[in-house]
C-alpha cells in the first residue's frame, strides 16, 4: 500500500529534496528550531492546512500517541481532483485514494505502524520547515507584541516542483507571540502556469495540543 502524504512543508502539491549540507542559522533560526523541537515533544496535536485565499481547511492531520509511544493518527485531504484519507491505529489501517479503498493490518507486509522513535512525517519537525542552507533571504520584524519570521528559499536548492506550471518562488513564514510561542505559519508558492504567475498560500495551525482525546476515523465515510 503506498501512503501518501499529502500534508507536506511545502504547498501546492510540490515535492522537494531539502538541503542538509553544513546548515548554519539565519535570522529568525532559534524560534523555529525551538517550536520545531516543542512540536515534537507533543503527545497529541491536531494540524491544519487554510487555503489562504479561500478559507476553506483543504487539509487535516490529527495524532496522539498511546502509552506505548505508539502513534495513531488520521488525515484527511481534498483538491481539485484529489480526495485521501487515512486512519492508522497501530495494529490495522485504513485509506481512501480518489476512489480506492483500502486496509492493512499489522503483519502485513505493506503495513507501518509509526511510534516517538520512528514517527510519521507530519508528526516530526520537518512539518515545520527550516533549512537555512536553502535560504536566500531572512527577516525578522515585530508588530504589536508578535513576531513575524520570513524566509525566502531558493526554488532550485529545493528542487521544488508543481504539480502545474513551474515553481518560480517559496516562502515560509511563521508567526509567534509575546512569549514566544508558535501562533501559525504560512507557506506561500509562486509557480509560472503558461506564462501566467498564480500564488498558493496555506497557513497551518497545530491546535489541541497534547488533549486530543479521540482520533476519528477519516475513511468511514467512504467504506461500502
Amino acid at each position: 500500500m503506498k501512503l501518501k502524504y499529502i500534508l507536506c512543508i511545502l504547498t501546492a502539491g510540490i515535492t522537494a529534496a531539502l538541503c542538509s549540507c553544513g546548515q548554519k542559522d539565519v535570522e529568525g533560526g532559534e524560534l523555529i528550531k525551538s517550536a520545531r523541537e516543542k512540536y515534537t515533544e507533543l503527545s497529541s496535536a491536531k494540524v491544519t492546512m487554510t487555503n489562504e485565499e479561500t478559507g476553506e481547511i483543504e487539509q487535516t492531520f490529527t495524532f496522539k500517541y498511546d502509552e506505548k509511544d505508539v502513534l495513531m493518527f488520521s488525515y484527511y485531504g481534498k483538491g481539485t481532483d484529489t480526495e485521501y484519507a487515512q486512519y492508522n491505529n497501530g495494529v490495522e489501517c485504513f485509506t481512501y485514494d480518489n476512489g480506492e479503498y483500502s486496509e492493512a493490518v499489522k503483519g502485513d507486509d505493506e503495513f507501518v505502524k509509526y511510534t516517538k522513535a520512528a514517527t510519521h512525517p507530519q508528526a516530526d519537525e520537518g512539518l515545520l520547515i527550516y533549512e537555512p542552507s536553502c535560504i536566500t533571504q531572512a527577516e525578522v520584524t515585530e508588530e504589536n507584541g508578535v513576531t513575524h519570521i520570513s524566509h525566502e528559499y531558493d526554488v532550485e536548492k529545493i528542487n521544488a516542483e508543481a504539480e502545474n506550471g513551474e515553481v518560480i518562488g517559496f516562502t515560509a513564514d511563521y508567526y509567534f507571540d509575546a512569549d514566544q510561542e508558535l501562533l501559525y505559519f504560512v507557506e506561500t508558492t509562486y509557480t509560472d502556469e503558461d506564462g501566467e504567475e498564480k500564488t498558493y498560500a496555506y497557513r497551518v495551525d497545530i491546535t489541541e495540543k497534547n488533549s486530543v482525546d479521540k482520533i476519528e476515523n477519516t475513511t468511514e465515510q467512504f467504506r461500502e
